[in-house]
């Protein structure tokens, strides 16, 4: 059985598509877990009446507690061998969990992940487009996987990933309270424990995008706080798994970038992204785009956001 979990929380407006595309599954041995985290809208009145249509969905509720949270908990009410963390504004193609639990049967490893493509939508699922990634392959080892997302900046969604429930449970519970980068941060424990990955092109994931309210959205300090906090729960993750040149690098990109975003408005949360960059030996990498590499390159990171900021207090 594969269990598709989903965290809910006014969701109104798109919970009964993303319902849909879990009920039109080709694989058929799925259950699907709706935990509700204290919807001011019609969201559980919703879920509630899919649940009376459909017997493989299950409908729990909790007070506002936050995504991590009501994913814990839909992880512990479901059955399934497999899982896939679904949220509750995406779509996932009719084939998606099928391609992606054959290969893991063929795999027959029980610590392995499939993964598969995903891109943007904003109105429908038409829009999108699935540009290429970096990380569209396979690999020997999850850990190469984090790497290689790290080292090129490349985010990857929740639900791209199925994962059987002895590698949730080995990765550990979702952080409650972390208010940005969860997905990111729960991930590099799932990855740092995967035997292998397997890419599966057929299956697609549409990730919705747009202005309504999302808990991933905003840049508040508070959010920024959680977001280079999520960076230096990567850092312990990582060296406890791999203490060598290579991860430094990695991790060192991604305090690098951090610090290319924040500089200007954020320098004392910056100068802690330094001090773990230099803690573990480092130097600050060059970041940003293509142009601002070159330059940062040249000149060094900290000399180029120093010019950038008085440029543009000017």
């Amino acid at each position: 059985m594969v269990s598709i979990l989903v965290p809910a929380y006014n969701s109104e407006q798109f919970i009964e598509e993303t319902l849909l595309s879990c009920v039109n599954q080709d694989y058929t041995d799925v259950e699907i877990i709706v935990v509700d985290d204290g919807s001011a809208d019609r969201t559980l009145e919703i879920v509630g009446r899919w649940e009376k249509e459909h017997s493989n969905i299950h409908v729990f509720s909790q007070p506002n507690r936050g995504a991590c949270a009501a994913r814990n908990l839909a992880l512990e009410k479901s059955s399934g061998e497999y899982v896939m963390f679904l949220d509750a504004d995406n779509v996932i193609s009719p084939n998606k969990v099928k391609e992606q639990m054959e290969l893991l049967t063929t795999a027959n490893d029980d610590m392995a992940v499939a993964t598969c493509p995903w891109d943007r939508f904003y109105t429908t699922i038409e829009d999108a487009k699935f540009p290429n990634l970096n990380v569209y392959k396979d690999y020997d080892n999850g850990f190469d996987m984090l790497l290689d997302l790290w080292n090129h900046s490349e985010m990857f969604e929740t639900a791209c990933y199925l994962i059987s429930r002895k590698l949730a449970i080995k990765a550990g519970e979702w952080v409650v309270g972390l208010k940005k980068n969860q997905d990111g941060e729960y991930f590099s424990r799932v990855l740092a424990n995967a035997s292998k990955v397997l890419f599966c092109p057929q299956g697609k994931l549409y990730y919705r995008t747009g202005d309504y309210d999302s808990v991933s959205k905003g840049n508040s300090k508070a959010k920024i706080e959680a977001l280079l906090d999520s960076f230096i729960r990567y850092k312990q993750t990582a060296l406890s798994h791999e203490n060598s040149e290579r991860v430094k690098v990695a991790l060192t990109r991604n305090f690098s970038m951090f610090m290319y975003l924040y500089y200007g408005k954020y320098p004392d949360l910056c100068a802690i992204a330094k001090y773990e960059i230099t803690s573990i030996g480092q130097k600050p990498l060059p970041a940003g785009t293509r142009r601002t590499k070159q330059i940062s390159g040249l000149i060094g990171l900290e000399n180029f956001l120093r010019f950038r900021k008085l440029f543009l207090r000017h």
